[in-house]
């Protein structure tokens, strides 16, 4: 059956110009005139639990306890000389390095596996070192990296993988542990060969129980924002992927979504970061441990909680 709009099949142009209904990238012209539905107010997914208990439990309680030495600076030197994190970097800012500092802090994994690396890994190496007395291993799959991650790697800091993360090796992920960290900051776009696709369809369902997953620039249970889609033409669909994967899903338990958190618990959020408009793209997952099984991290975790009278059960 012919295809309406195909372009001829000998020739190096897409099939499908970008707007088609066949096409991934979005039609600017139908998501204006749909605004009002793609955009509205919603705080609920079909089929997902959100977690909101364990929002609050960790806004209220564990986070205040553990972020006190935050205290990055503001600005930062050129990438050739940088060497520690700071905050208004454009990337990874507001809530999302905060939540990463508190769960580093009170996780203490073994080994973080991070894909595409950059604002993020200074943190992570800060945190490390001041917090974690430098046990932590650290591995970085960025195949585009910046000056500082290369001089990161020489100082023995990190191990600089500069593959794609679907061209490295699955043992690089088998290794990760209950309580470790898989970190995900990729292209977010799912499509053939992508490292989406890889990370969700081979990576995640092959991890061990426990394991957490942070995953960046995930806006659940809203859209992507607006003047991303429409003013800057991005056709991101990494959320889309993940929004499937966690329908139904018992395997996989939400721990904290910043974005969620900001417009749900907004006062907490102001609290714990002192910033006036909070917000942030970090959404965090656990592998679940099989029914009956209480994870080293989460009994100690939880008897730390009923010590410091936070847990009721």
């Amino acid at each position: 059956m012919s295809k309406p709009g195909l372009n001829n099949p000998a020739s190096n142009k897409p099939a499908f110009e970008d707007g088609h209904f066949y096409s991934p990238i979005v039609s600017q012209r139908e998501v204006a005139a749909d605004k009002t539905r793609i955009w509205q107010k919603r705080a609920r997914l079909p089929a997902i639990d959100l977690n909101p208990p364990l929002h609050r439990e960790l806004l209220h309680h564990r986070f205040p306890a553990l972020v006190d030495g935050f205290d990055y600076p503001t600005t930062g030197v050129d990438d050739s000389e940088l060497n520690r994190f700071y905050e208004d970097n454009g990337q990874f800012e507001n809530l999302d390095p905060r939540v990463l500092f508190c769960m580093m802090r009170m996780l203490r994994p073994k080994r973080i596996v991070e894909v595409g690396s950059g604002y993020s890994t200074l943190l992570m190496m800060d945190v490390n070192e001041r917090f974690l007395g430098s046990e932590v291993h650290i591995t970085s799959i960025e195949p585009y990296p910046r000056p500082f991650l290369p001089i990161a790697e020489v100082n023995g800091r990190i191990r600089l993988l500069r593959h794609r993360a679907q061209d490295v090796d699955m043992p690089i992920f088998d290794q990760l542990r209950e309580g470790d960290i898989l970190f995900i900051d990729s292209s977010h776009v799912s499509k053939t060969g992508s490292d989406v696709n890889h990370l969700f369809l081979d990576v995640l369902p092959r991890l061990h129980h426990g394991v957490y997953v942070h995953i960046h620039d995930i806006f659940l249970p809203w859209e992507y924002p607006e003047e991303w889609v429409i003013k800057e033409g991005r056709s991101w669909n990494e959320q889309y992927l993940l929004n499937a994967f966690l329908q139904f899903n018992k395997e996989f338990r939400v721990i904290f979504g910043a974005c969620y958190a900001s417009r749900q618990f907004p006062d907490a959020v102001k609290k714990l970061t002192g910033i006036r408009h909070p917000g942030g793209g970090s959404f965090w997952m656990r592998r679940r441990r099989p029914v009956g099984a209480l994870a080293p991290t989460v009994r100690r975790v939880l008897a730390d909680f009923r010590k410091q009278g936070y847990w009721r059960p």
